[in-house]
């Protein structure tokens, strides 16, 4: 009985952290060029995007190469949730502004610059990221290679980066004028840090399960001689 109750101490505090191993990202659903909406945590979250920008659009032949944009840790495309399309070519500080601080935002990005014409995105305050994801797209394509640190240059790169800790904000500049690519940002469900108590409660639990196992270990013994 002290055993099964130790296991299942176990399990209650081991199954939910492993359930939760690949959640679907919640990318931005996009009203306007200007405002959207997410969800973190049960949390909804307004979502602003200012700067350089033609407009939004919902088409998801932008990302009809779902290899481009999913991997271990990214099981879903944008797909019509909607893209913030941009030119660059300026010195525009664009963002994107969440009204409530987020875990670990992913950024898609569709069509980045194009055969001999290099298109980047230059974040700022010392934002650094990593590439989770890349390949070709609609129209073709090259890869998206980091540059510089704060920096990713695409020739018709396609692909998701993922900025690991927690933002009200994701700046950025694109310098390099082309018509015309598109971003967008989303974020998935994170889990909970465990309580001291929880790891005291499973430390608990696992010496139960070898004290209980020690006695049987013991008892067998006896019983042999």
């Amino acid at each position: 009985m002290k055993k099964l109750a130790a296991a299942s101490l176990v399990a209650a505090l081991v199954v939910p952290m492993s359930a939760m191993a690949v959640p679907t990202v919640n990318w931005t659903l996009w009203s306007d060029s200007s405002s959207g909406t997410t969800m973190q945590n049960a949390v909804s979250i307004n979502v602003t995007y200012t700067g350089d920008t033609i407009g939004m659009d919902t088409n998801p032949v932008f990302y009809n190469v779902p290899s481009s944009f999913t991997s271990a840790e990214v099981p879903n495309t944008p797909g019509s949730n909607g893209t913030i399309l941009m030119q660059g070519g300026n010195s525009t500080i664009n963002g994107f502004h969440f009204d409530t601080p987020v875990v670990n935002p992913y950024m898609a990005m569709f069509s980045v610059g194009q055969n001999g014409v290099p298109v980047s995105f230059n974040f700022q305050d010392g934002l650094s990221f990593t590439l989770l994801s890349q390949g070709g797209g609609n129209w073709g394509g090259g890869l998206l290679t980091p540059s510089s640190g704060s920096s990713i240059v695409g020739y018709e790169g396609n692909g998701v980066i993922k900025f690991t800790g927690t933002f009200t904000d994701i700046r950025f500049t694109t310098p390099n004028s082309e018509y015309y690519y598109g971003a967008t940002i989303g974020v998935a469900e994170v889990a909970a840090v465990p309580e001291p108590s929880s790891y005291a409660m499973l430390a608990a639990g696992l010496g139960l399960l070898g004290w209980t196992a020690r006695r049987r270990q013991l008892a067998a013994a006896r019983t042999e001689r």
